[in-house]
């Protein structure tokens, strides 16, 4: 393991170092998927190494931790799509696009409401009732809160201050009181990236350092801070021993999403069943096809092997043993479930993906483009933390309504010509 565990954590480090010297650079792909392996993955990999956990498994989880992060890396560095980027960079009136703003996040208001007033027996098989469509419109809430503080850093208006103070209720409560992980991490960057496109402020180095260790003591402790935050939010941040919680993956008995990688990875490679990408398929039709509308027949249909793989039950119909209810795979098992180790790839094609994304963002009229990249920066995370299947439907999700406000928004003017665009592009791109 040391094999490929040591270049990992050099990898990680080095990139992580760069960042602090640059510190704009934590915003760009390789660098906060950096921080993400080095708070997430790191920690528990290293457990694994230390309690000898795995035998053969643990090494295959090491060379895929390197190789999906040199993905990350190398996917990066093409130079973008200059027709791709001219697509991203629309002209936008921003009166228009907060009025976009302000209805998506009465949308979203209206769906967590009706979410709420589910019964239990809904809420409990959410996944397949009709919670799933609340719960779907209802995350309209945080690109309407990304685009209405956007619009009240940027113009200053009273109106668009208001909204972004309604809107970040739900995102607060979601994590003062539930301990979400990605809400709050999407709170914080719709924050930090405005402030970075319009005003050119980036986090400072003592920031990216706190953040990238307080992180590793968090994580661990989520799940205790859920348990205990509903009724005492500070009660429960006084009651956890944040070091206690993070040695826990040092322990044998502990449930830790790495292991579940690896367990993963060792029913795949006995089995050599291989999902070949049926599974990124069958997610989009999972999370776009409902079957309250459609009917459960024809949305099974449309599914390659008829019906999504269950990682738990493909893992104890080979070892016996299910995985941990709750528990995720993180992308490194479930790319490997898909194509082997050549799953890194999906790394380097999400790389290349926001390569373009950052180039367009930072062209003037880049404002779309801003706030699709401040939405799918968290889409991203989770694709390593979670699964690489969430990722596509997260991000057609988050563009089909952020391109549906920036049409109502567009205004129309004279097209640059393609030379200026080309040669804009290409400064931007050696500045990246």
């Amino acid at each position: 393991m040391q094999f490929y565990f040591i270049p990992f954590l050099i990898g990680c480090g080095s990139l992580l170092v760069a960042a602090i010297l640059r510190p704009k650079l934590i915003y760009q792909y390789p660098y906060f998927m950096a921080a993400t392996f080095a708070t997430f993955i790191a920690p528990q990999l290293y457990g694994l190494y230390l309690l000898n956990w795995g035998g053969p498994f643990v090494e295959a989880i090491a060379l895929m931790c390197l190789l999906c992060l040199a993905c990350c890396w190398l996917g990066y560095l093409p130079r973008a799509h200059p027709a791709l980027i001219e697509k991203l960079n629309v002209s936008l009136n921003t009166n228009r696009f907060l009025h976009g703003g302000i209805v998506l996040v009465a949308v979203g208001y209206f769906f967590v409401y009706r979410f709420g007033t589910l019964g239990e027996d809904d809420i409990s098989t959410l996944m397949t009732g009709v919670g799933t469509i609340y719960l779907f419109f209802g995350g309209l809430v945080y690109p309407g809160f990304a685009i209405c503080f956007y619009c009240a850093l940027k113009e200053r208006n009273v109106v668009a201050w208001i909204a972004a103070a309604v809107a970040a209720w739900i995102p607060l409560q979601a994590a003062i009181f539930y301990g979400r992980r990605e809400p709050t991490v999407l709170f914080i960057l719709s924050l930090a990236m405005s402030f970075y496109f319009i005003r050119g402020k980036f986090a400072p180095r003592w920031a990216i350092v706190t953040g990238v260790v307080g992180a590793m003591f968090i994580i661990p402790a989520i799940g205790e801070y859920r348990s205990l935050a509903t009724e005492d939010p500070l009660a429960a941040l006084k009651a956890i021993n944040f070091k206690q919680e993070f040695n826990e993956y040092f322990e044998e008995d502990t449930i830790s999403e790495v292991r579940n990688a690896v367990v993963l990875i060792a029913a795949t490679q006995e089995t050599s069943d291989y999902e070949w990408g049926a599974g990124y398929w069958n997610r989009i039709v999972f999370r776009f096809i409902p079957a309250q509308l459609f009917g459960r027949e024809f949305k099974d249909s449309l599914m390659i092997g008829g019906q999504q793989r269950d990682p738990s039950e493909f893992v104890e119909a080979t070892i016996g043993t299910g995985l941990p209810v709750g528990a995720t795979i993180t992308g490194l098992g479930d790319s490997f479930n898909q194509f082997g180790y050549f799953g890194c790839l999906i790394f380097a094609v999400m790389a290349y993906l926001f390569k373009n994304l950052w180039v367009a963002a930072n062209h003037p009229d880049g404002t779309m483009a801003q706030i699709l990249y401040i939405q799918v920066m968290t889409t991203a995370m989770r694709a390593l933390t979670h699964q690489t299947l969430d990722f596509l439907p997260g991000f057609i999700y988050s563009s089909i309504f952020i391109s549906l406000v920036a049409l109502y928004a567009r205004e129309k003017r004279d097209l640059e010509p393609e030379r200026t665009v080309r040669e804009t592009l290409k400064t931007e791109t050696l500045k990246s």
